[in-house]
């Protein structure tokens, strides 16, 4: 039922199969999250803006003060937001009712721990186990659980990020595109507590994206770059997806910025600000295995580990919660401050970004100049059937592989099985791996031969998944 980013399905209201989600499917996960947290939780719930979101809210309400436990209800807001919220809330448990970037068809819903991290697999296997076997928690009639609606969530997560993250902002130009989603009240609301200058696109909240599709990346920003390029004034842009909890940042000739070159800048500037009282166990950055070797080739020389996990960024912050660090980030544009919780706020980036340029006196892209560009590649291929990397599939990919990188005169180095198959050679690597939102497999990697080299890998990867059925 979970994937690497909690329940994603198509939305319909009635079916026998459990392919699509349902509000019966969720009025049982509301009784399943009450019989795990032994009917006295208190729990959070927050939802972005998608049609289904509301049907879906309801029933989840209703299991959960059906089982015992008290819920405090956010209405539409970011999942940074709700993640936020549950250390003010003294929250048991946080739930977001959203799909992220997926198409407005889809709805799901996240589970979070009190410290903002996404429940674990572990966790996330309990609640399916109750799920599936419908021993839900008996309670007496006058047991069930009271509803609250909390209505100013907004302000203190911007106070929160205000009271951390101090620079005046009134000489910035932004572009903010927060693609008609939660983000379109709190991203301009934080931008001027900051007093920069703002302009919006597809900044009216509208759960069929109307603007352009949820997921912010170079096909659906052309809008947003064509703006700063032909500006004079703006600095730079900022776009979001449907929920928020991913961000990316265009520089100020309208050209994205790679998340991962990003992450490894705003590890440098914390570095450059704290690292004379950073304990040395939390000298670690946390991304997941498809993330550029960049990060090493930065980071390493001051002193700073780079911690690999599986994709996802739970997997990313399980990873900063049990072996420290100051900082995660994936190639989605998500990114974990632990100082503030374990969950990705693009809301505390935002401000981040915005003050190292403030207080450098440089643009976006003049800071970036000191972080290299690496010959990345990454492709997406819609799966001919919806199905996971099980160990047939993985060894099958293996020897297909092997083939193409002996042909090549590639000598491997290294197989990595943490998520899909990673193969490490002597001048580069390619990962081969399911999606864990969409019926999608993604094919990434880096050569440092040439990006014309990581290409040409990369075409002769897709003719063997070809070959094997699997696109």
């Amino acid at each position: 039922m979970f994937g690497t980013s909690g329940i994603r399905r198509v939305f319909q209201n009635y079916s026998e199969s459990d392919v699509m989600f349902t509000p019966q499917m969720a009025l049982d996960v509301g009784l399943a999250i009450g019989t795990y947290l032994k009917e006295k939780g208190n729990v959070v719930i927050g939802k972005d803006i998608r049609i289904s979101a509301l049907p879906i809210e309801y029933a989840l309400i209703s299991g959960l003060v059906s089982t015992g436990c008290n819920v405090k209800t956010l209405g539409i807001v970011t999942t940074p937001t709700l993640t936020m919220s549950l250390k003010f809330l003294n929250a048991d448990c946080g739930v977001m009712i959203t799909a992220s970037h997926n198409t407005p068809e889809y709805i799901g819903l996240k589970i979070w721990n009190p410290s903002g991290m996404g429940y674990i697999p572990e966790q996330e296997e309990e609640i399916e186990r109750i799920y599936n076997d419908k021993k839900f928690v008996d309670i007496n009639w006058d047991e069930v659980g009271k509803v609250t609606n909390i209505e100013d969530i907004n302000d203190i997560h911007i106070a929160d990020i205000n009271d951390r993250i101090m620079f005046d902002g009134s000489s910035l130009h932004v572009i903010l595109d927060p693609g008609n989603g939660a983000g379109c009240d709190i991203a301009p609301q934080l931008l001027s507590t900051y007093n920069v200058k703002i302009m919006t696109i597809n900044a009216q909240m509208d759960g069929k994206f109307p603007g352009r599709n949820s997921e912010p990346n170079k096909e659906n920003l052309i809008q947003l770059s064509k703006f700063l390029k032909s500006s004079e004034l703006n600095d730079i842009g900022i776009a979001l997806d449907g929920d928020a909890d991913r961000v990316i940042f265009l520089d100020e000739d309208g050209e994205i910025v790679d998340p991962i070159r990003l992450l490894a800048l705003m590890a440098v500037d914390y570095l450059n600000r704290y690292k004379s009282i950073i304990p040395k166990e939390n000298m670690k950055v946390s991304t997941a295995i498809n993330s550029s070797s960049l990060l090493e080739d930065i980071l390493n020389p001051l002193g700073c580990e780079v911690i690999y996990t599986e994709v996802g960024d739970i997997k990313v912050a399980q990873a900063l919660k049990e072996q420290g660090g100051f900082l995660g980030g994936e190639t989605s544009g998500t990114y974990i401050w632990p100082r503030s919780h374990l969950g990705p706020d693009s809301i505390v980036t935002i401000a981040k970004v915005l003050r190292m340029i403030v207080e450098s006196g440089k643009t976006l892209r003049e800071l970036l100049k000191e972080i290299p560009v690496y010959p990345y590649c990454t492709t997406n291929f819609q799966l001919k059937k919806d199905i996971p990397f099980m160990k047939e599939i993985t060894q099958k990919i293996i020897d297909e592989m092997q083939e193409v990188l002996d042909s090549e005169g590639k000598q491997i180095k290294n197989i990595n099985k943490m998520d899909g198959v990673r193969f490490d050679y002597n001048d580069g690597w390619i990962l081969i791996r399911r999606s864990g939102t969409s019926p999608y497999l993604r094919l990434s990697g880096e050569s440092s031969v040439s990006l014309e080299a990581s290409k040409a890998l990369n075409e002769l990867a897709q003719e063997r998944m070809r070959k094997l059925n699997l696109i």
